[in-house]
């Protein structure tokens, strides 16, 4: 690959990552939920079926926020958006290594 397919690729990939404002950090989860008392589903067993988005931190806690059922499609995309943000920065990162060996290997070669 040349330099200048290089460049082009890694700006055409930078130029994508423009509509990332809409993305989640995070995990989709289906848990079930219970009552302490007084409902006739949670003493049957059954529960009270709930979709959570679950954000781990470093260092601290798990975030969770529990989603209506409407917020499920829209959430899980973003998830898919942020997922594929981390791909392209990724392929961004290796081409611009890519690009400093290949600076390194001409400036060696213009010293010697």
């Amino acid at each position: 690959m040349t330099r200048r397919e290089a460049i082009k690729k890694r700006d055409k990939l930078a130029a994508a990552l423009l509509r990332c404002s809409d993305v989640l950090r995070g995990s989709l989860l289906e848990r079930t939920t219970f009552h302490g008392s007084g409902c006739l589903k949670c003493a049957r067993g059954q529960g009270h079926p709930q979709w959570v988005l679950n954000v781990n931190y470093p260092g601290a806690k798990n975030r969770q926020l529990a989603l209506h059922p409407d917020q499920v499609p829209p959430v899980r995309e973003a998830l898919q958006r942020y997922r594929q943000a981390k791909v392209t920065l990724e392929a961004i990162s290796e081409l611009n290594q890519y690009l400093l060996r290949l600076d390194r290997d001409e400036s060696k070669e213009d010293k010697e």
